[in-house]
């Protein structure tokens, strides 16, 4: 098993050394960079809340939406619990160990990628949320999940197993949310 784990580390440093950006781009600040700059950032926490709080705003007096809300800051909350988790335990050092703001802390750690846990999130409540938003939740987790990898903060197995990891959660939790109401 042991022997498997390592090929596929090995697989998933190779093709996400393919898919960064290289040197070049990254030092002249080509307009890739800028795109994955911009990229890297729209899954950032500090965002999500504030979107959050607009949503809740708007939500007065609709109490299906408010009730999606809550179970989406849950599903926030137990992501970010369990992806601090999963790092502090797997302990994988990130492609680009010295770039991008990243020290001493659990965000030194890459596996499994926070962002891609709040993608997970933004993908399985979209369409409770925002009616029409399931047609463009995926263009904005690709683009975030591209740009972890091509900045060098992340490799892909990073960012799919928090997909994966923030989807799950999530799945539960709309379950629990919203189940009562479909029956």
């Amino acid at each position: 098993m042991r022997r498997v784990l390592e090929e596929l580390s090995g697989l998933d440093k190779l093709y996400s050394a393919r898919a960064a950006l290289n040197e070049e781009q990254l030092t002249t600040r080509h307009p890739l960079y800028w795109l994955a700059h911009v990229g890297a950032h729209l899954g950032d926490t500090v965002l999500w809340v504030l979107v959050t709080l607009f949503l809740w705003r708007r939500s007065r007096g609709d109490q299906r939406r408010q009730r999606s809300l809550i179970g989406w800051t849950i599903s926030f909350a137990a992501g970010a619990v369990g992806t601090m988790l999963v790092k502090q335990a797997v302990r994988r050092p990130r492609p680009g160990s010295g770039r991008f703001l990243y020290g001493a802390g659990p965000d030194e750690h890459s596996f499994p990628s926070g962002h891609g846990v709040r993608c997970g999130v933004i993908l399985t409540w979209a369409t409770a949320l925002w009616p029409g938003a399931g047609k463009l939740a995926p263009l904005l987790v690709l683009w975030i999940g591209w740009a972890r990898i091509a900045l060098n903060i992340h490799y892909i197995g990073d960012v799919v197993a928090g997909l994966v990891l923030g989807a799950g959660v999530s799945q539960i939790v709309r379950r629990r949310a919203l189940g009562s109401r479909r029956k």
